[in-house]
């Protein structure tokens, strides 16, 4: 996986192969077929476990049982984490051969999609009042924005996470929530 996602971002999708792709592994060609019938279902296997929500999947219990505002900013911290610990998928996803892939476009919309309602689900808990949907997913959209806008500004302004990261996700967090209650 590691291999495909550093050749598909330095060479592109199109123009890696499956044999370049096996020598960097160390692998047998054949090996790739074993588990994938085509380059492209080895792309949306790519796309489904680098993804965020993909990288998720042990967290959510965790954050399921938590309260609201303490899973909302832990969330938070793990998309920031995701962010910063995976440019290389990040570039890949929106780079503009991957974009133009309708497939490919279509799975990253709704990670996008579940990763809002994951959001809002938290907000809807934390929310001392009833706020309308489109509000919510105002609100859940612009958490996620926000967070990946600041990490990828701070890691080029820096180059590494900020030390003051997780106080950014809370100030956030809680710009969002009383920015929904507010609108009521």
């Amino acid at each position: 996986m590691e291999a495909s996602l550093e050749l598909f971002t330095k060479k592109g999708y199109t123009a890696t192969t499956t044999k370049e792709i096996a020598l960097k592994s160390g692998v047998a060609e054949g090996l790739i077929f074993y588990y994938f019938k085509d380059k492209n279902e080895l792309l949306n296997y790519l796309i489904r476990e680098f993804s965020f929500m993909g990288s998720l999947q042990n967290e959510i219990k965790e954050l399921s049982k938590m309260e609201p505002y303490p899973a909302l900013i832990k969330f938070g911290q793990l998309y920031a984490n995701f962010l910063s610990c995976n440019k290389s998928f990040l570039t890949f996803i929106w780079s503009p051969e991957i974009v133009q892939n309708t497939n490919v476009s279509k799975d990253i919309v709704d990670f996008i999609n579940t990763m809002g309602e994951q959001v809002s689900s938290f907000l809807i808990r934390t929310s001392s009042c009833t706020v309308e949907k489109k509000t919510i997913e105002t609100a859940a959209s612009m958490f996620l924005s926000t967070i990946l806008t600041h990490v990828l500004v701070e890691e080029r302004k820096t180059d590494k996470m900020p030390i003051e990261n997780n106080d950014y996700i809370e100030e956030i967090a809680m710009f969002v929530l009383k920015g929904m209650q507010n609108s009521h």
